[in-house]
């Protein structure tokens, strides 16, 4: 039984195999369908289509391209998604048919799903339109038939086509909520409840203002510009009604619960109104754009920006930003009361000078530390928006002050300082010990501010802020060097030639090498950092006038000599040091460079040696 049953499943199989290939052979005698590398639709230019026309059995949608972007014309006059009409047109463009059906191979375009089609999309150029017809999948399902009206074959194209065409007439439409391209405004009116903001751009130097709630304060600009952006990034999730005349109560939108007003002066020049919440959808809120007018879902996420409280679109910095020109002089109401000056060198090299007997000359880098620091000095916290009363704040008299002026000059007048900005910090006890109170001069505000930005932030003494080099000379003014460490003193005298020498004995080439270099560093010994000024605190930093104290004695008239005194070394940092203040006779803390000490001090100036 089974050998019978296994030999007429053998003949089975056998006669389907000679039917295979009497088929396949007869097929063969016509010739293949051939792909091609020319484009599907050749006549196709992306960048001279004015419109796009895409009809399905149950849907037609029109597209207009206007005024440099793309616009829905039907079945609803909308904005239109410019990225995904463009997108199409690409792909159409770079369409290659995979195999081309020659015409006489096409017995009815029925055949393919090409009559009637499943969609048809026409493009209108300038020039007799281009259609494009789509027809059914291949049996293999990744294919698709497509023919070009005016070609006599069909042609077989990627069915990734079919993903960039419309399911629906929405598919087409731009989902952002408003956009502000071609929109003038210099106003941005949010109203959310009973609270009503007001934030106007000025025209001499775009910074945002907040005009509303009173008084009026500086807007946070770089902030709002980029609220500005997100806001225009609100994606609409879904399209609810384009009915122009639909009651708007049942969406919360006859009395709008929030609103953005953009004006431009009085004329208000884009509106976009919210609403309430769909049932059982808190994440979801009614929005209309009076521009279009339809009602749309979106997001009511973003809400929250334009709810929250007024100090987060404040400008925080204390100070507006500044050109390098506002101000030619700063006024330092401190420790020590000083004044800075800009002097211009040339037409490029700008210093400044303190307004002292001795012009003393202001470092370079602690200059330019000093200004970032001031242009980004911020509040913490706004304390009180109106006050009359600054006794309580510490700030009726100031225990500090900066004050930036501008020398102005008047034909008819002498020249005068004109008022740029003033900052005046409190000091009173009711606040923590890293907080002070602060107030800018044009505002009856009173901020909190970090003591650490002010105080050393900020410089409030004039050594705080004087150039770090300690001296200058040259090598060969040097005519002795002493040098005293814990009681042992060493003393090397250098003659007119350059040779050195020491208790009368001149020294071998190799060290007057390493003496002349190791001069030649002192004298442009530079302070990593000033400390502090003052005798009060040389104990603290081990500096004593026996310990360790450099003496270098200079030629000339008159012959001076250059101390140093030298203190504690701490661990993987400079050794701290003190010299003279020329401008306060007074000992000068500062820190003096690890490398200098321990590569030419210790090894070729140290008693021990």
């Amino acid at each position: 039984m089974n050998c019978s049953l296994n030999k007429l499943l053998v003949a089975i199989a056998l006669a389907l195999l000679a039917f295979i290939v009497v088929t396949e052979t007869r097929q063969s005698t016509a010739p293949p369908p051939s792909p091609t590398a020319a484009p599907l639709v050749p006549r196709l230019r992306p960048a001279t289509v004015t419109r796009v026309e895409l009809t399905r059995t149950n849907l037609a949608v029109n597209a207009e391209f206007n005024a440099g972007r793309w616009h829905l014309t039907h079945p609803v006059a909308y904005p239109a998604n410019s990225l995904l009409l463009k997108t199409l047109l690409d792909v159409c463009a770079q369409l290659r048919p995979q195999l081309v059906v020659p015409a006489g191979q096409v017995k009815s375009p029925a055949d393919f799903g090409l009559d009637p089609p499943h969609a048809t999309l026409r493009f209108h150029q300038g020039e007799a339109p281009v259609e494009l017809r789509i027809g059914a999948r291949t049996p293999v399902n990744d294919q698709l038939y497509v023919q070009v009206i005016g070609a006599p074959h069909v042609a077989v194209t990627d069915a990734n086509l079919l993903k960039f065409l419309p399911q629906t007439a929405d598919d087409w439409r731009d989902r952002q909520l408003f956009s502000l391209a071609g929109v003038k405004f210099d106003r941005l009116r949010v109203r959310t409840g009973p609270r009503d903001v007001l934030f106007q751009r000025k025209v001499t130097n775009q910074l945002w203002r907040i005009a509303q709630p009173a008084p009026e304060k500086r807007g946070n600009t770089p902030l709002i510009e980029q609220l500005l952006v997100d806001l225009q990034q609100w994606p609409v999730q879904r399209f609810v009604t384009d009915d122009p005349k639909a009651d708007l109560d049942p969406f919360g939108l006859q009395t709008p619960e929030a609103e953005l007003v953009f004006s431009s002066g009085t004329n208000d020049t884009l509106i976009v109104q919210f609403g309430r919440s769909p049932t059982n959808q808190p994440e979801l809120v009614y929005a209309r754009n009076l521009a279009t007018t339809n009602i749309m879902l979106v997001a009511a996420e973003p809400l929250a920006y334009m709810r929250a409280p007024i100090w987060n679109y404040s400008e925080h910095r204390l100070l507006d930003a500044f050109a390098p020109d506002a101000f030619n002089a700063i006024e330092v109401r401190g420790r020590e009361p000083f004044t800075l000056r800009r002097q211009t060198n040339s037409a490029t090299n700008i210093v400044w000078v303190a307004d002292d007997s001795l012009r003393t000359p202001i470092d370079a880098q602690l200059m330019q530390s000093f200004l970032l620091n001031l242009e980004t000095l911020a509040a913490r916290e706004l304390e009180k928006e109106i006050v009359t009363d600054y006794a309580a704040y510490g700030l009726a008299t100031p225990a500090r002050s900066l004050t930036l002026l501008s020398r102005v000059t008047n034909a008819a007048e002498a020249p005068t300082n004109r008022l740029v900005a003033r900052l005046d910090f409190g000091a009173v006890t009711n606040l923590p010990p890293d907080r002070l109170y602060a107030r800018r001069h044009d505002e009856g505000s009173v901020y909190v501010v970090a003591r650490g930005d002010v105080d050393p932030g900020l410089p409030w003494a004039l050594w705080q802020m004087q150039d770090r080099t300690v001296w200058s000379f040259a090598t060969n003014q040097v005519a002795a060097v002493t040098v005293e460490f814990d009681g042992r003193t060493r003393r090397l005298a250098r003659a007119g030639d350059g040779r050195w020498s020491e208790a009368g004995q001149p020294v071998d080439d190799v060290r007057n090498s390493a003496l002349e270099e190791t001069l030649f560093r002192l004298g442009r010994l530079r302070a990593e950092r000033w400390v502090h000024l003052g005798a009060d605190r040389l104990p603290l930093y081990g500096i004593s006038e026996t310990r360790h104290r450099v003496s270098i004695e200079l030629g000339g008239n008159p012959a001076r000599t250059n101390v140093v005194m030298l203190g504690f070394i701490p661990q993987g940092r400079h050794p701290w040091a003190a010299v003279t203040d020329p401008r306060t006779r007074q000992p000068l803390i500062f820190e003096f460079p690890r490398p200098l000490f321990m590569d030419y001090i210790v090894p070729y100036l140290s008693p021990s040696m």
